[in-house]
């Protein structure tokens, strides 16, 4: 029964006196390391040494092929013929595949990426009976379901991770992210931001061929200090610009899915690909807007203009009055004083707990502010995030002119 291994990865994760167990949990397959990586920038009630331990899961999962040859045996005929050498150890291993530096015959440097095309199937198996499990918690506790919808997270994992098991979805998915980076290069400032170039002739469903890129993980980068303060912020703005501005953008944009390198953010793995309403996406911000100013009433009444079904009258009051309770302490704070995250999670919990009803396409947008938040809590925690934001929320209203 899946469900006893279900309670164990939940064990595993909120344990206090140890951290979780990534062998374990990688062992399980592909469902419980996404379970994982979703919670490793659950700041907002996990410690950060198990928020940390859980990041490596982003690019240190176990090799799913354990030899050169298992990896040949992966690539299509016509990939094996123009490759003139493969690098036997990857330079990246994911919760899908690995990626294998290789020379094409014409002397081009290339990254191979390979997935293991028998995850799918135990993948959707575990989901349908996590989809049963969430429903039995849930038939106890129906609260759950407002506060902390767990089948919308669910059905967030299943869409973009079976978007990522088909590496085609990755070159469809940079081309759109590409082509809305072209359509507003003139109106705002992409300088920092590149994407990878695929050859598409020797690509399939299941490998990837696309161009070498220099630089590190920004994770890595991070975890040893490399990453100054500006480059950090640099990733909130442009990204912030495809979720305020846009509606689209990367869906797992986890700080291993970065590569830096002399200035430049390459952004890989974009099988994700995540859309919001224009009432989510506008009402995000205009909250951010007001949270940077320290506006709180504004904060308030941005989010209840935000939900799809809002809340007036005595029942309003009382919810203004808790936030702004909830927010007393939080100007002027850094980020290891006061998590983004945190007070976003308690701030949609408390509008919930109000009354108010958010759409169910909210989850990839705060996923996104998670991964953003833990970029800055890892490498710059003595930064007042907030303030800082205020320069980009200028270029945003101005970028949004015309669009």
């Amino acid at each position: 029964m899946r469900f006893i291994a279900f309670i164990r990865l939940f064990k595993t994760i909120f344990n206090k006196k140890h951290l979780p167990n990534l062998a374990w949990i990688e062992k399980q397959g592909l469902l419980f390391v996404k379970i994982a990586q979703t919670f490793a920038l659950r700041i907002d009630f996990l410690t950060p040494e198990t928020t940390l331990h859980l990041q490596k899961l982003y690019t240190h999962a176990s090799i799913k092929f354990h030899t050169i040859e298992d990896i040949k045996k992966q690539l299509p005929e016509n990939l094996l013929l123009e490759i003139k050498s493969l690098e036997e150890t990857p330079i990246g291993v994911a919760s899908i595949g690995q990626v294998h530096r290789a020379t094409l015959k014409s002397g081009q440097v290339v990254a191979i990426k390979v997935i293991n095309k028998h995850l799918e199937k135990r993948f959707l198996k575990d989901v349908r009976s996590f989809k049963r499990f969430i429903g039995f918690i849930t038939f106890f506790y129906p609260k759950l379901h407002k506060v902390a919808d767990p089948l919308g997270i669910l059905n967030h994992i299943e869409s973009y991770t079976l978007a990522e098991l088909d590496l085609t979805s990755e070159i469809k998915h940079t081309k759109i992210l590409k082509d809305i980076k072209e359509s507003y290069v003139q109106t705002f400032d992409f300088k920092s931001l590149a994407f990878p170039t695929y050859v598409e002739s020797l690509s399939s469903r299941h490998v990837l061929v696309s161009s070498f890129i220099q630089g590190k993980p920004v994770d890595q980068l991070l975890r040893d200090q490399q990453l100054s303060e500006k480059e950090m912020l640099d990733i909130f703005r442009w990204h912030g610009f495809y979720m305020f501005i846009v509606g689209t953008f990367h869906g797992d944009i986890h700080p291993g899915n970065i590569i830096f390198h002399k200035g430049i953010h390459t952004l890989v793995d974009t099988g994700a690909l995540s859309h919001v309403s224009e009432r989510i996406q506008t009402g995000l911000f205009e909250f951010m807007k007001a949270l940077s100013l320290y506006d709180y009433p504004m904060c308030a009444r941005k989010l209840n203009e935000m939900a799809s079904v809002s809340i007036d009258g005595k029942a309003y009051e009382k919810f203004e009055k808790k936030l702004l309770i909830l927010y007393k302490d939080f100007a002027h704070k850094t980020v290891s004083e006061v998590s983004l995250t945190k007070q976003m999670m308690h701030t949609i919990r408390l509008g919930v707990l109000s009354g108010m009803t958010f759409e169910k396409g909210m989850f990839p947008i705060i996923k996104s502010l998670m991964y953003l938040d833990g970029i800055v809590l890892q490498g710059a925690p003595n930064m007042i995030l907030m303030e800082e934001m205020r320069q980009y929320i200028v270029a945003f209203e101005e970028a949004k002119q015309h669009v």
